[in-house]
C-alpha cells in the first residue's frame, strides 16, 4: 500500500469538509482529543478547533495518507523571526499506529521546517502520553522544560 503526504488547508472548502470527517470520528474518545490538544473541551466542535487554532497564524497542515485513506495529521507553524517551526496536533488513526506513520509525519515535518530555513523544533506534550514523548526523544527531541499548563516542551536542533 503506497503511503503519502498532502498539504491539507483548515480554509479551502474541500478539505475543511474533508477533515472535519475525519477529525469528528479520530476524537470520538475524549481522551484522544485531550492528549491532542488539551484546551479543548470534549465534545469536539470542528469550527472551535478551526477558529482556534488555524485562523491567526500562517499553519501548514499535511495529512499521511495509507492508499487514498487518511490516517494521520500534522501542523507546523514556521516562526521565520525566531527560525524556529512549531510542530502541533500531531495525531495518527488508532488502527494505524506503531506502524511508523507517526515518525514518517514527524520526519515530513522536520525536512518541511529545514526547507524553510528554521533552526529548531519546538513541540508540547502532556506528561500522561508516554508513547508519544518516546517517539519525540528516539527523534532526537529534549525535554527543556515544562509550560505554565504543565505540559513538557521539548526541542531539536535542525543546524
Amino acid at each position: 500500500m503506497s503511503i503519502t503526504i498532502e498539504k491539507v488547508s483548515y480554509t479551502h472548502t474541500k478539505d475543511a469538509r474533508i477533515l472535519e470527517a475525519v477529525l469528528d470520528k479520530w476524537f470520538q474518545n475524549p481522551k484522544d482529543l485531550n492528549l491532542t490538544s488539551p484546551n479543548m473541551s470534549y465534545p469536539f466542535k470542528f469550527k472551535k478547533w478551526v477558529s482556534t487554532y488555524y485562523t491567526q497564524n500562517p499553519i501548514d497542515s499535511f495529512v499521511i495518507k495509507s492508499g487514498s485513506w487518511i490516517v494521520g495529521i500534522g501542523s507546523i507553524n514556521i516562526l521565520s523571526e525566531t527560525k524556529r517551526g512549531h510542530i502541533f496536533h500531531i495525531f495518527i488513526d488508532k488502527e494505524y499506529r506503531n506502524q511508523g506513520f507517526g515518525r514518517k509525519t514527524m520526519d515530513y515535518l522536520e525536512s518541511f521546517a529545514k526547507k524553510e530555513k528554521m533552526e529548531f523544533l519546538t513541540l508540547r506534550v502532556m506528561p500522561k502520553n508516554k508513547p508519544a514523548i518516546k517517539l519525540y526523544e528516539k527523534l532526537g527531541f529534549i525535554n527543556v522544560g515544562s509550560t505554565k499548563q504543565g505540559d513538557l516542551l521539548m526541542k531539536k536542533l535542525l543546524v
